[in-house]
């Protein structure tokens, strides 16, 4: 029996997406648990730390606006390096949700970290529209993942 071009193909692909569709899954606790203790921890709730992001986001925009290299490189550094709250971020939501919102903890993690990085770069050059421009990604990432999660989360 001669192979096909290509025959091999086919098993490979259907073994790569059930690995695909599995290990994000089962990945998450361990990435999510890396995640937080990565972090240096805080005695504060996750609400708090919202609102220290959102203050954060406050001085970009602040920054931003009067082209203060220093307020979007601090409010930039609170977003890059911010603490873990005193629990597991994923217990403000219901047993069912807990393991998409570790899922898009890990994503969002690096998604702000990278738009806060990227409207710091920019004002450091003195690129106030291109700061402006990524500052509109980092907002709307927030937003996102707020319209996301917020209705979701124990009160």
């Amino acid at each position: 029996m001669q192979n096909k071009p290509g025959s091999w193909f086919t098993p490979v692909i259907a073994l790569a997406l059930s690995l695909a569709i599995s290990l994000p899954a089962a990945m998450a606790q361990q990435n999510a648990e890396a995640l937080v203790a990565s972090k240096r921890p805080a005695d504060m709730s996750y609400r708090d730390l919202m609102q220290i992001l959102g203050r954060a986001l406050n001085w970009i925009q602040d920054g931003v606006l009067v082209r203060n290299k220093q307020l979007v490189r601090e409010g930039g550094n609170v977003i890059v390096n911010h603490p873990a709250p005193r629990h597991k971020p994923w217990s403000i939501m219901e047993t069912d949700d807990q393991e998409s919102f570790k899922q898009s903890l890990l994503a969002y993690d690096k998604i702000l970290d990278a738009k806060a990085n990227a409207v710091t770069a920019a004002a450091e050059k003195s690129e106030w529209l291109e700061a402006s421009a990524a500052l509109a990604e980092l907002q709307t990432a927030c937003v996102s993942c707020h319209t996301q999660w917020q209705h979701k989360a124990r009160r």
